[in-house]
């Protein structure tokens, strides 16, 4: 087959392929870590530059200042972005409860808040007797 017939068909796949590319609709993901909050909205930090993103109400009382989250970029073009999990947290201590039935975690509390001033205050100490 001659040569400039092959570049020709390389080049009409390489156009169809990427038009296809360019049509698929898909989002994408990345972590970070929680800067502050001020709902619906939140301040998260990536490594190279720091993004408001959406907190959807169902996470609105389990994420707080220092989460490392899971931030979702819904349309994949830097429009909207939305916090849509939690995978920890860089606070040192938290309170987790077990439930011995289920074997595992069933809720938490990463931090106490002064419910005046709404600050939250990791020098709690909490006892069980």
């Amino acid at each position: 087959m001659d040569k400039s017939i092959q570049d020709s068909l390389l080049e009409a796949i390489d156009i169809m392929v990427s038009d296809s590319v360019k049509k698929t609709k898909y989002t994408s993901s990345t972590i970070g870590k929680v800067k502050s909050i001020t709902l619906p909205d939140c301040i998260v930090s990536l490594p190279d530059n720091e993004i408001t993103c959406v907190i959807p109400e169902h996470l609105h009382d389990w994420i707080q200042k220092d989460d490392i989250v899971i931030v979702q970029d819904l349309y994949n073009d830097n429009t909207k972005k939305a916090v849509v999990g939690k995978v920890g947290s860089s606070r040192p201590v938290s309170l987790v409860m077990y439930d011995v039935e289920l074997g595992r975690g069933v809720s938490g509390v990463d931090a106490t808040e002064n419910p005046i001033t709404g600050k939250t205050d990791d020098s709690v100490i909490l006892e069980l007797e």
